[in-house]
């Protein structure tokens, strides 16, 4: 399958929604191309910038879909993408105004199943986010609390995670690893304070 690229520095899993602000003219084409074909573009995830400003394309991308259109109060073009797969990115190449096209190799998406009572906390903590952010809340209208893949996808969207182990986390072939990861984070011992 072959997609158009908007490079970001998020990290998108299927499922998770996001708002974007649409000015460059390669990616208004982009956009347009998308509605026409109705398969959506890729969002490309770029790594942290390096020393000389400049960053790395992961091979892992999310191809999503266009929900929502809408004019920004900036006079800019905003639309609402929600994610529908992962891929891998098998051959990258630029257009002459600067648009990446990829081929790409679609990727099962994680099987949904059952939260452990042990990791019920995933799901309560990331219920807490969404009470303190009402902008997430609003982009998942109908959440799946009990989920383990949906929760662990959100938990990778919202965490500051460095984007060489979100990726990691990303690319696997289901959302053990991953659960097992947000577990050990949020269930870690504080550490004791120190006596004077």
């Amino acid at each position: 399958m072959k997609l158009a690229l908007l490079p970001l520095t998020l990290h998108l899993m299927p499922g998770g929604k996001v708002p974007l602000r649409i000015f460059e003219q390669r990616y208004i084409r982009m956009v347009s191309e998308a509605s026409r074909s109705g398969i959506g573009f890729g969002i490309g995830m770029l790594d942290e910038r390096d020393e000389t400003g400049q960053s790395d394309l992961f091979t892992l991308g999310t191809r999503v879909n266009i929900i929502d259109f809408y004019n920004l109060e900036d006079g800019l073009l905003g639309l609402t993408v929600e994610a529908a797969d992962r891929f891998h990115i098998l051959q990258l190449e630029q257009e002459e105004d600067g648009l990446l096209q990829a081929e790409v190799e679609l990727l099962d998406n994680w099987q949904p199943c059952s939260l452990s009572p042990t990791e019920q906390v995933l799901s309560d903590k990331l219920q807490e986010v969404f009470a303190e952010y009402p902008e997430l809340a609003e982009l998942h209208p109908a959440p799946r609390w009990g989920d383990a893949a949906w929760v662990t996808q959100r938990w990778l969207e919202v965490l500051p995670l460095q984007s060489r182990q979100a990726q990691q986390l990303m690319a696997e072939d289901s959302c053990q690893p991953a659960l097992g990861f947000l577990i050990s984070m949020l269930t870690a011992p504080s550490q004791p304070e120190q006596r004077h």
